[in-house]
């Protein structure tokens, strides 16, 4: 995509594009011209299309009357007319005025048929109070205040409730009578004609183009370089690949501001996430930064996310909350650095240097034989006087048309691709460093700053103020110069009706309300050069510090002020060596709702709460950085005080804090224990998604239990794990535990649990002696079973020895 701004036609609806083109053949009717400074005499034209024999509806569409553009300030009852030029609000002699007609019907009854005509301003507007009563004036309808009218046309009538739209163009004949006319800012009025009598009118202005003497305004707009999206912290890949696409928001952003001098205002918090993303950094992401870098347009920082640093100097703080590191995105990635290859020395090929003579020292002579008898390749084989044909076609020695010094294979061989080497994450400093042009500025959110020493304390040198905090003298005629100085301080005043002109533009919903605010910007500016045309003047003006739904408006923007002759797109104004030598203007204090300047060291305090609780992590500095990104974005200036803060600020407390809410002890509030020493089971649970160390201690409630030891568990997220703490039971009874969570430096969380625990010291004596009554018992038993049956043995041995003496006492009485 190209780096010059990309300006886009207007987006007109088919209808639009239908009207204009049957007014472009001629087909509608033009009133004649009424003579310069006289009012011209109503006449009647043709509606564009009627002359063909067709209705309005015909031509405009038959859904016309159900267009719900409405840019005027229609009050309901009434009628309303609105007319929006197109081409920025600028006309050249010799050129046809093309607008868009919103005519409004906010009644309960039909507006019939009748006319539209246009008038043209005898006279220029030359002061911005005469600007601002022009167009706010729309409901005064003297003719004698509306100068020339300059052509007229029929139109149909307008249902209850509809606004009918469409497209006019008034031809350049129409505007001869301001040929000879000076440039400058003119009123342009649409009267619309129904019922017998003027309906309604719309006003808007224009810029009579003409050759100027007076010096074109100098512009300097300040465009912010942020976005939207991410989630507490950096943004990842994927965001960074959305942002940075060919058609991305951050791509078209730079498209619109290369090489317009414009002054980007640069969120840090970009240039962090794509170098904390390492190798997988989306390469889109890489050649945008890359591009940024390479940008000749001033710069400089903002506050990481845009934090505003008004807020937390109206709270007090000594210092700025700054970031610390971001290792708890580094962590995740790995890093690499170029290194070139040493280059490696080629080994001689044993060929012959040129000059070498096979042995001898003697240079050939062209012409002469070698030691074969045969002419060297290298001698010219051309009579005297004749050209060698290799020496002027170069393609009959070079047939691949390579040509004198480019390289061949053997030197692109040497020429290696970088190593890429693995290397330590880089630091804070690393991912922060740019290049800024302008490190003195600082840009406090609009109305906000309450001091200016808070700011300079700070660091700022050059600080850019919104223009009602500053004081305008009231003999002022003209507008000046943005650059004065308050107390020694240099400012820059911005112009806020035109911040507020340009923010309406690049903000534009439609293709209307973008042109109608062009408009706007060219008439402004042109009333500001006639001012004071004779003197130089440089005005700074800042965009809305948020990122641009449409980007391409800017460019578009930007593009229309450089063509203009009455401005240019200049630089933002160089410090000054001297303030006090700068216009001196006076601060009107400002600053944030103490319920604001409340709830943001509310903010702080949790940040402290939070900081207290990460040692319950692996890595506990690395969550400090965490929460200090986080706590950045949430006080970004876009977000504070609007329907988002409350929102923001919860999102932030939770993160910063929850995680006391989401470890808890689990499980049976009933427990028996069983002897003098054992060990308590309980179990904790973890609800974050972080993994968590923390230590568990119990308190009994009575006598009966002591605990002299805490136990350190690791809990997997979203798990639940068993952990057992040694107790010592005292005597029997019933007992109550506290069992309480706390992180490894004795920050307390904020569950607990209380646990009756049923103590039983002395049945494990009992239970002892009855082991050992039981053990004495089977001793004994076994002792007198080993007796009784020895005895026993011993009782059949004795009775079989006397049967064995008897026996043979019986044998011999029987012999």
């Amino acid at each position: 995509m190209s780096d010059a701004p990309h300006p886009r036609a207007p987006r007109l609806p088919w209808r639009h594009l239908l009207a204009a083109a049957v007014v472009a053949l001629g087909l509608g009717g033009v009133t004649p011209l009424a003579p310069q400074g006289a009012l011209a005499t109503p006449q009647t034209g043709a509606v564009p299309g009627q002359d063909a024999g067709l209705s309005q509806d015909a031509v405009l569409g038959q859904d016309a009357q159900l267009e719900p553009t409405d840019l005027g300030d229609g009050v309901e009852g009434q009628l309303s007319a609105d007319l929006v030029l197109h081409d920025g609000g600028a006309l050249s002699p010799g050129e046809a005025v093309t607008a868009t007609i919103l005519l409004s019907n906010r009644t309960d009854q039909i507006a019939s048929a009748g006319e539209i005509s246009f008038h043209i301003d005898d006279e220029t507007i030359d002061t911005r109070y005469d600007l601002t009563a022009w167009t706010e004036n729309t409901q005064s309808f003297p003719d004698f205040s509306l100068g020339t009218e300059v052509y007229r046309q029929t139109v149909d009538q307008v249902h209850p409730g509809s606004t009918l739209e469409f497209t006019v163009t008034i031809p350049a004949s129409a505007t001869q009578f301001l040929a000879a006319s000076s440039f400058g800012t003119r009123g342009l009025t649409l009267q619309w004609h129904a019922d017998g009598g003027i309906a309604a009118q719309g006003r808007s202005s224009f810029v009579w183009d003409a050759e100027s003497p007076a010096n074109p305004v100098g512009i300097s707009p300040v465009v912010p370089i942020v976005t939207d999206l991410g989630d507490e912290g950096l943004l990842d890949a994927v965001e960074l690949e959305q942002l940075t696409a060919p058609e991305g928001d951050l791509t078209q952003l730079l498209d619109a501001v290369a090489g317009t001098s414009a002054t980007l205002a640069i969120d840090p918090r970009l240039l962090v996430s794509i170098r904390a993303l390492g190798a997988d950094a989306p390469e889109t992401a890489v050649a945008w930064l890359e591009r940024l870098e390479s940008l000749e347009d001033p710069s400089f920082a903002l506050e990481f996310a845009d934090a505003s640093l008004t807020l937390q100097a109206q709270a007090g703080l000594e210092a700025p909350i700054e970031t610390t590191g971001f290792r708890f995105e580094t962590s995740q990635h790995e890093f690499f650095t170029e290194v070139q290859p040493t280059p490696t020395p080629t080994e001689p090929t044993g060929t012959e240097t040129p000059g070498s003579t096979n042995g001898t020292d003697a240079p050939e002579v062209e012409g002469q034989a070698d030691s074969t008898g045969e002419l060297p390749l290298e001698t010219s084989l051309t009579e005297p006087g004749e050209t060698d044909p290799a020496q002027t076609n170069p393609s009959q020695t070079d047939p691949a048309q390579t040509g004198a010094g480019e390289p061949d294979a053997d030197d692109a061989a040497d020429e290696e691709e970088p190593i890429l080497e693995p290397r330590e994450a880089p630091e804070a400093e690393e991912l922060l460093e740019f290049d800024y042009t302008r490190p003195d500025l600082s840009w406090p959110a609009s109305g906000t700053v309450e001091s200016l020493e808070a700011l300079t304390d700070w660091g700022a040198e050059t600080i850019i103020l919104a223009g009602d905090q500053a004081t305008s003298s009231p003999d002022r005629s003209a507008t000046p110069s943005s650059q004065q100085q308050i107390a020694g301080t240099e400012v820059l005043v911005t112009d806020q009706t035109l911040d507020a002109a340009i923010a309406s533009a690049v903000t534009a919903e439609s293709t209307l309300e973008f042109q109608d605010a062009s408009t706007d910007i060219a008439s402004l500016l042109a009333v500001i050069a006639r001012e004071a045309p004779n003197e130089v003047r440089q005005i700074v003006t800042v965009l809305p510090r948020e990122a641009l739904a449409d980007p391409e408006l800017l460019g578009e923007l930007l593009a229309g002020l450089t063509d203009n002759s009455w401005t240019a797109i200049d630089a933002i104004p160089t410090r000054a060596d001297d303030p006090s030598i700068l216009p001196e203007t006076e601060l009107v204090p400002g600053g944030y709702a103490q319920e604001t300047v409340t709830e943001f060291l509310e903010l702080t305090s949790a940040l402290e709460r939070g900081m207290n609780l990460t040692a319950l992590y692996e890595d506990p500095q690395a969550v400090d950085q965490e929460l200090q990104v986080a706590l950045l974005w949430t006080i970004r200036n876009s977000v504070i005080e609007t329907d988002a803060w409350p929102g923001e600020r919860a999102e932030f407390t939770e993160f910063a804090t929850g995680v006391a809410d989401e470890i808890s002890i689990v499980g049976d509030s009933e427990i028996q224990l069983i002897g003098h020493e054992s060990s308590l089971p309980l179990f904790i649970e973890n609800a974050s998604d972080r993994d968590v160390t923390v230590e568990l201690r119990l308190r009994p409630t009575t006598g009966h239990l002591t605990v002299d030891e805490v136990t350190t568990v690791t809990i997997p997220a979203g798990t639940v794990t068993r952990a057992t703490l040694p107790v010592q039971a005292i005597a029997n009874g019933v007992s109550g535990v506290e069992a309480t969570l706390w992180t490894t430096t004795n920050v307390q969380l904020n569950n607990s649990a209380e646990f009756v625990v049923n103590v039983n010291a002395s049945l494990e004596t009992v239970a002892v002696g009855i082991l050992i009554g039981a053990g004495v018992l089977l001793f004994v038993l076994g002792i007198w079973r080993t007796i009784r049956r020895r005895t026993r043995d011993n009782a059949a041995e004795v009775e079989e020895s006397s049967e064995s003496e008897s026996a043979p006492t019986e044998s011999s009485n029987n012999d």
